[in-house]
């Protein structure tokens, strides 16, 4: 029998392996880098690195988020769920050999495993396109809150977890409002979750052309900092598993 574990490894951004009581899902896939979009920490992981997945949940359809070009390499396209925010999202995947692709909308609930199920939560929009979060609910009772572009805080007070990963960079362009959370915010939703621990990640952001389009607003140190003692700040570095439970 599989020892209950909730565990996660960082790969870049959004990008997250999740181990799940077992259950390997990977988050906002980003693996390859392009001349305009730059990753500015390295690699974690490889696809060729990724254990067989459970599911692949997409948060919104950002090039950081959504890595079409470098799925195009996983090697289980026809047989791995991969959810999506848009319609759109999701016939692109199929045409890529992803049979299992399917859109999620908000408030959405389904079992991605025996003892595993995940919600589908609303994450605002990036124009007129929604953004998802997800709530993983193991059967051990661990509630993991996934929110890779998330930006507000009052969408989280309806839901409860013992670990939110949420962003920390506060990405706004130079003319707009702010895009994801900044540090103050990610420490405030995590503690409106009722989270006992915050793993930061949209964190880094590389220098590109983008870059000069684009401003951030905060780091996962900032998070550590701002954090009280009734919320405990992971900030990790990309390729480290961290489990759970474990005190470093």
């Amino acid at each position: 029998m599989i020892k209950p574990t909730v565990a996660m490894t960082r790969v870049v951004n959004s990008c997250v392996l999740l181990e799940l009581d077992g259950h390997a899902v990977l988050t906002d896939p980003w693996f390859t880098e392009r001349w305009w979009l730059r990753r500015g920490e390295p690699l974690g992981l490889r696809v060729a690195d990724l254990p067989p997945l459970t599911a692949i949940v997409v948060t919104n359809l950002a090039t950081n988020h959504w890595d079409l070009r470098a799925l195009r390499h996983f090697p289980a396209k026809d047989t791995t769920p991969l959810y999506v925010p848009t319609r759109g999202m999701a016939r692109r995947a199929r045409a890529l050999g992803f049979r299992r692709a399917e859109r999620l909308a908000w408030g959405r609930t389904l079992d991605l495993a025996p003892g595993l199920s995940m919600t589908v939560a609303p994450s605002g929009r990036t124009l007129v396109w929604p953004n998802n979060a997800y709530v993983f609910t193991t059967a051990g009772g661990r509630v993991v809150f996934f929110g890779g572009e998330a930006g507000e805080v009052a969408p989280l007070e309806r839901y409860r977890a013992d670990l939110a990963l949420l962003p920390v960079n506060g990405l706004r362009p130079v003319f707009g409002p702010r895009l994801v959370m900044g540090p103050e915010e990610a420490v405030a939703g995590a503690c409106a979750l009722g989270a006992e621990v915050l793993v930061p990640v949209h964190d880094a952001h590389g220098h590109d052309p983008l870059s000069r389009l684009f401003r951030t607003g905060g780091t996962a140190s900032d998070a550590v900092a701002l954090a009280g003692p009734e919320l405990r700040v992971m900030d990790l570095p990309t390729g480290k598993r961290w489990e759970l439970g474990a005190r470093a």
